[in-house]
């Protein structure tokens, strides 16, 4: 889960996870999968007037060097459609610009889709992959906001909240020659056009599980628009000495409020991350967090848990709120549940439940 609670007045631009994992794979070499899932819980239609947008980063700066962007416009008939773009260099960051469309016209909702450069798209309603039991993040934010440490025990037994929900998918298998063989950087957005303003705004900025959802970045000591950011403004604020100076922006506020909840418990200087202090351990976890990308290199098995020292894409069964939660606390941590059911086959996420 990444970002559930935070819906947008609009939650058709709300984005619950983004992902990033080695697909099936062809005798041209690897492929790479990139998605986004959106309007959680119900799996609202696409709004026809914004924009989504899966970025990657080929060079390892934190800036998209490619971006492909999905529409969905709505024929004279109602039926809405999907159009992918590709836009690459200076193109790729910017809003405005038009881009190599590289899906057929009218290509439907809800089908598989093959496309330019070998890509494959799908983009329609799913079940979400994805599992918690919702009060586990719940305490894990009032503890980071209240600088207390989480009984997270008392809270089981554990089950799925999210079972039998659905979500709208927008998921692209990519061949390892458009991205490369090294690693990659990736992340998603949302974004609608401000027409009173004359300019496209960005909603929402997710990579990462629960990074808006655990750490309040508006109304905290960073006092910046997360959602509105890129991910070079995570590092923003980073000190020279981050385990000792002060520091401020997101990354600052990220260290500061794990040290909080470290010092509150005590764990700070628990194995296998012992610290002499809890600024310390803060500042160990904010590197491992920061920037919110997720960093994959094509070819390989995706494992997203990097308190246990793994940083590489991140799957759609793995127990991807536990492994954050671990960071957060400094101990191991499982909610005990199970995934959901996926496909071993492209698009890997499941048709949506029945009800």
């Amino acid at each position: 889960m990444s970002h559930h609670f935070d819906y947008p007045e609009d939650e058709t631009l709300d984005i619950s996870d983004a992902f990033c994992f080695a697909g099936a794979g062809s005798l041209l070499g690897p492929r790479t999968v990139f998605g986004m899932n959106t309007s959680p819980t119900y799996g609202k239609p696409w709004n026809p007037t914004g924009q989504y947008e899966l970025k990657i980063d080929t060079n390892g700066d934190y800036v998209e060097d490619i971006t492909f962007r999905a529409t969905f416009p709505i024929g004279a008939d109602g039926t809405q459609h999907v159009q992918v773009e590709q836009l690459t260099g200076a193109a790729a960051r910017d809003r405005g610009a038009s881009g190599t469309i590289i899906t057929p016209p009218n290509a439907p909702v809800g089908e598989v889709v093959g496309c330019h450069h070998g890509i494959k798209l799908f983009a329609g309603q799913r079940y979400d992959p994805f599992y918690n039991f919702i009060p586990f993040p719940v305490a894990t934010t009032k503890a980071l906001a209240t600088g207390t440490f989480p009984d997270l025990d008392a809270l089981r037994p554990a089950h799925n909240d999210f079972a039998n929900t659905s979500v709208r998918s927008f998921v692209l298998e990519v061949p390892v020659e458009l991205t490369g063989h090294r690693p990659v950087h990736f992340w998603a957005t949302t974004a609608y056009f401000d027409t009173g303003h004359n300019t496209w705004v960005q909603i929402q900025r997710a990579a990462e599980p629960n990074m808006t959802t655990f750490f309040d970045f508006a109304n905290g000591s960073a006092h910046v628009n997360y959602n509105g950011s890129v991910p070079k403004d995570d590092l923003v604020g980073r000190p020279a000495h981050p385990a000792t100076d002060p520091a401020s922006g997101i990354w600052g506020q990220v260290r500061d409020n794990i040290a909080a909840v470290v010092e509150a418990g005590g764990t700070y200087r628990d194995l296998p991350h012992s610290f002499p202090t809890a600024r310390a351990y803060g500042a160990w976890a904010a590197d491992r967090l920061l920037p919110n990308v997720i960093t994959f290199t094509p070819g390989t098995v995706a494992d997203w848990n990097p308190w246990c020292g793994v940083h590489n894409g991140k799957g759609i069964t793995e127990d991807i709120a536990s492994n954050i939660i671990k960071m957060i606390v400094n101990q191991d941590f499982s909610s005990g549940l199970e995934p959901g059911p996926v496909l071993d086959y492209f698009p890997y996420v499941s048709p949506p439940p029945a009800s």
